[in-house]
């Protein structure tokens, strides 16, 4: 397939894209990655991320080959740069776009190098991506880097793979925890890398109630350091809630798969409901939901979010948290039972 970049045609057989990180980040390029593949349906694709959100991507149909940035050992990043260096790359795309993406992409040695136009890494790209002020949505920011290339595609809904064993493992796994699965499971996230995003405890607490009396199933789910504000959920639960296990990524996104529906503060865990073909029902307070939540209500996903005067500030720490207040259990479990009377 050829490429026509600055007015000379590349023959196109091996494509390098980066997203470094973060979970969320990491599966809504997953679009941009399909595109790439219908337009380049025999090139070989490689994607360049840090090892904690490698795990995202492993099985994806689209993808050739994971490169796995691990930036604290240092005999891996030499083995990564002699990779880059000798691979010979014919199209690179960052989509990152830090100071350490930049010099990746750059030792990819592709001529086409595709990157955001941020002063002190402009250079090392070979196309640059305007700023500007349009608000996309974070499936189309990145799609938009794929503008240099002139290419048709459809547009999809971001993907992660679940292989049928992982399947089977959730199954089971849910089965060894007492759940029944021939009854509706409603998943619930009550954490959030920022507090500013967290809706409150108590209300998490009370929706679960609301689940459990309608005949639904709870599952909560948490990441690392987030053990302490679960505990308090579930004591503050009426009737026996079950406290989560911290699992990897890929046993989390089998088990979300197996779920009913999804409950999921703006964070990381929110994006992995969609991708795997589960509704999500997000709650935002102080983010952007126009960005951030790209997600059809056709295929069963709803956003909760009330519009105030301080709406999408996109603050990480709030005293009053007045958008995470105005949102009632009551908003957010009438959305949960569209999903419990759809299963019942």
């Amino acid at each position: 397939m050829l490429c026509r970049a600055k007015g000379v045609f590349l023959m196109v057989r091996r494509i390098l894209i980066s997203r470094l990180r973060f979970m969320g980040d990491v599966i809504l390029t997953t679009p941009a990655v399909h595109a790439l593949r219908q337009a380049y349906p025999d090139a070989s694709i490689t994607y360049l991320v840090e090892a904690p959100y490698s795990e995202l991507l492993r099985h994806h149909p689209d993808i050739d080959e994971l490169l796995v940035v691990r930036k604290n050992d240092g005999k891996a990043m030499r083995r990564l740069f002699t990779t880059l260096l000798t691979t010979r790359f014919d199209i690179a795309i960052d989509l990152f776009c830090n100071p350490r993406s930049a010099i990746l992409t750059w030792c990819s040695g592709a001529r086409l190098r595709i990157g955001g136009d941020f002063r002190g890494r402009r250079v090392l790209y070979s196309r640059r991506i305007p700023l500007d002020d349009i608000r996309r949505t974070a499936v189309d920011f990145h799609l938009n880097y794929l503008a240099p290339l002139k290419i048709n595609y459809e547009k999809v809904e971001p993907f992660i793979q679940i292989t049928e064993e992982e399947k089977e493992w959730a199954r089971a796994y849910l089965r060894k925890n007492r759940y029944d699965l021939a009854r509706p499971i409603i998943g619930l996230h009550p954490g959030a890398t920022w507090p500013a995003k967290q809706w409150l405890p108590d209300r998490f607490a009370k929706l679960a109630d609301r689940i459990s009396d309608a005949n639904g199933q709870v599952l909560f789910t948490m990441g690392p350091n987030e053990t302490r504000l679960l505990q308090s959920v579930v004591n503050m639960c009426s009737f026996a809630a079950r406290m989560p296990e911290v699992l990897t990524l890929r046993q989390l996104a089998a088990v979300v798969h197996c779920l009913h529906a999804y409950v999921s503060n703006d964070c990381g865990p929110l994006h992995l409901a969609p991708a795997v073909g589960t509704p999500v029902i997000g709650i935002f307070g102080p983010g952007t939901p126009e960005i951030w939540f790209p997600y059809r209500a056709d295929l069963g996903h709803r956003l909760v979010f009330h519009t105030l005067d301080c709406s999408r500030c996109n603050r990480d720490f709030c005293e009053k948290l007045d958008c995470m207040r105005a949102i009632t259990v009551d908003d957010v479990f009438k959305v949960v039972a569209e999903n419990l009377n759809k299963n019942s």
